[in-house]
């Protein structure tokens, strides 16, 4: 098993995630998004798609998002501007 990058208990997404990247190369990823920060998440799953990994993403509207609720509107804003 791979050491999770946050602390605390592993959920099951989590756990299986962690199962995917104990093993070898793989055809295919399928991702759980459920429930983790998306910071985290994201790091992790460019971390798969610099290694060639083919990653899938499901339920990636439920993905948890730190931080206000404004400072997260605001960077959105500042993304569609550009």
């Amino acid at each position: 098993w791979l050491k999770p990058p946050w602390t605390g208990e592993l959920d099951a997404a989590a756990a299986r995630w962690h199962a995917f990247a104990a093993m070898s190369f793989m055809k295919e990823v399928v991702v759980d998004c459920r429930g983790h920060l998306l910071g985290r998440l994201c790091s992790i799953i460019a971390k798969e798609i610099l290694n060639g990994q083919h990653v899938v993403c499901v339920r990636a509207e439920d993905i948890n998002m730190s931080g206000s609720l404004y400072r997260a509107k605001l960077k959105y804003a500042n993304f569609r501007r550009k």
